[in-house]
């Protein structure tokens, strides 16, 4: 101060300072774009892993599917022949072992799962991340729940229905009425025959619009893969 240099210092320490921020900064620059690196990283990986495990619940709910057609395919015809009362057939056997058939609905949930324990925002599409939350919230959901009623009603009521009128010979291949011509007359069981087919028709609705949405979500995640 004495010799007239306060300002050179200043402007030295003020020059220093400068250097330290603006390193500062350059670091924190760095250490975001290593942390959005690693973040694309695993998002691509967890989009991946929905890719693989979508893909594998289509084939599992196509398989719920075939179920559900053979379930309704033999109340339709066991309808048939109870309500135009024709003879007992050979043929029936298989359809009194398959019309209460059923199927637990069941989904492949690690990827959903990790999703939820690194945080949503990692999907960084809205579109995409909205789609996926609205399949598993919404739409999964809602099929357990079906299928959770559908399961309760067979325990409840359908198999014990089937236990005392038919006797169920070789499992899902032959069963046979205890008394075919009382089967003629048995407007409960008829009704429940009806409902069974009616419920099955409701599932396999439910299931092919479930297999769309998720083709559509697979379809999505593809083009945000092949975009980064």
């Amino acid at each position: 101060m004495e010799t007239g240099k306060t300002g050179k210092y200043l402007k030295y320490a003020i020059g220093e300072i400068l250097l330290v921020v603006i390193g500062i900064l350059i670091a924190l620059q760095i250490n975001t774009w290593n942390e959005g690196k690693k973040a694309k990283v695993i998002e691509r990986e967890l989009l991946q892993q929905f890719s693989t495990e979508l893909t594998l619940d289509i084939q599992g709910i196509k398989n719920t599917i075939g179920i559900y057609q053979g379930v309704r395919n033999s109340c339709t015809i066991l309808i048939s022949h109870l309500k135009n009362k024709k003879s007992y057939h050979d043929s029936l056997s298989y359809h009194f072992a398959i019309w209460n058939d059923y199927e637990h609905f069941n989904i492949n949930n690690g990827a959903i799962s990790n999703l939820n324990a690194r945080g949503v925002d990692i999907i960084s599409s809205s579109e995409l991340r909205n789609s996926i939350l609205k399949l598993y919230n919404q739409s999964y959901s809602y099929g357990k729940d079906i299928g959770g009623f559908f399961r309760e009603d067979h325990i409840n009521f359908t198999y014990p229905m089937y236990l005392k009128r038919i006797e169920p010979v070789q499992w899902k291949s032959i069963a046979i009425p205890n008394d075919y011509e009382s089967l003629l007359e048995d407007d409960e069981f008829m009704n429940h025959l009806q409902w069974i087919r009616n419920a099955s028709t409701y599932n396999l609705d439910f299931f092919d619009e479930l297999v769309a949405e998720i083709e559509s979500v697979i379809k999505a995640i593809e083009t945000e893969l092949q975009d980064s």
